[in-house]
C-alpha cells in the first residue's frame, strides 16, 4: 500500500510539472465560471447557488480527460514501459499513473468556490454530505478513467480518440443542458454511468429521481471491468508489443 502511495505521489509530481496538465483544469474552471457568470448577470440570476458547483464539476472532468493523454505523454518520452513494468502488479502501476489526472482535478472546487466569493455569487451551505458527494464523484471519475485509459494503452494515438468517449459520457451525466432531454437521458444512464448520481445530487434538478443503488451498481460494474479488462489489455499489449510497452 505504501509502495503504491509513493508511486502515485511520484506520478502526481511528474503530472503537474507538465504545463498543459497543470493549467487545463484551472483555465477550464475559470472559463466556465465566467461564461456562466456573464449569462446569469444578463438574466439577473446571480442568486443561483449551483453556478460555482457546475464550474467545479466541469473542471474536474476536464482534468480527468487527460488520463489517456498522460499515457501518450509518457509513451512519447519513452518512459511508459518502465513505469508499467515495476515491481508491483502491472495494473496497479497503470492505476498509479492514471490517478493523478482525476486527483489533481479536485483543485477545481476551491478555485470555483474562491471565484464565487470574489464575484459575490450565492453559495449554498457546504456540509458533510456535500463533501461526501465530491468524494463519490472523484471515485467514479477515477474508476472510469482506469477503464477508458486501459484501452488506449494499445494505441499511440490515445489523445486523438479520447474525446470520442469523454464528451458523450459528460452529456449523459446531465451536467449540461439541465431541463432538456439530456437530463431525461441521465435518468436512465445513472445505472451505467457512475458520475450521474453525485452530479445530480449536487445540482437542484430533481435529485430524488436518482438512486444510490444505481450509483453503486454502475460503480461496481466499472471497477470489475477496469480490473479484468485492464489487466487483460495490459497483458495483450506486452505480448503483442502494442503501445510500445516492451
Amino acid at each position: 500500500m505504501f509502495r503504491f502511495l509513493r508511486l502515485f505521489l511520484f506520478h502526481l509530481k511528474v503530472y503537474i510539472r507538465n504545463q498543459y496538465f497543470l493549467w487545463l483544469p484551472i483555465i477550464s474552471t475559470i472559463t466556465i465560471f465566467l461564461l456562466q457568470y456573464l449569462t446569469a448577470n444578463g438574466y439577473k440570476q446571480l442568486d443561483d447557488p449551483y453556478l460555482w458547483i457546475r464550474s467545479a464539476i466541469f473542471g474536474l472532468w476536464t482534468s480527468a480527460t487527460t488520463a489517456t493523454g498522460s499515457i501518450g505523454f509518457q509513451r512519447h518520452l519513452g518512459t511508459l514501459k518502465y513505469l508499467i513494468n515495476t515491481g508491483i502488479n502491472d495494473f496497479m502501476s497503470l492505476t498509479a499513473l492514471i490517478l493523478p489526472a482525476s486527483t489533481f482535478g479536485l483543485i477545481s472546487f476551491p478555485i470555483s468556490f474562491t471565484l464565487a466569493l470574489m464575484f459575490n455569487v450565492k453559495i449554498m451551505h457546504i456540509d458533510f454530505k456535500f463533501i461526501l458527494l465530491i468524494f463519490m464523484l472523484w471515485l467514479s471519475v477515477a474508476v472510469m478513467d482506469m477503464l477508458i485509459a486501459a484501452f488506449f494503452v494499445l494505441t499511440p494515438d490515445a489523445i486523438v480518440y479520447e474525446e470520442l468517449i469523454h464528451i458523450p459520457i459528460l452529456l449523459c451525466s446531465g451536467l449540461l443542458g439541465q431541463g432538456t432531454w439530456f437530463e431525461k437521458i441521465a435518468y436512465y444512464t445513472q445505472w451505467g454511468v457512475p458520475i450521474v448520481y453525485p452530479i445530480q445530487q449536487m445540482l437542484p434538478e430533481n435529485p430524488a429521481d436518482y438512486s444510490i443503488w444505481g450509483y453503486l451498481l454502475s460503480l461496481i460494474v466499472w471497477i470489475i471491468l477496469a480490473i479484468t479488462l485492464g489487466s487483460w489489455l495490459l497483458r495483450r499489449a506486452k505480448k503483442d508489443g502494442q503501445g510500445r510497452l516492451v
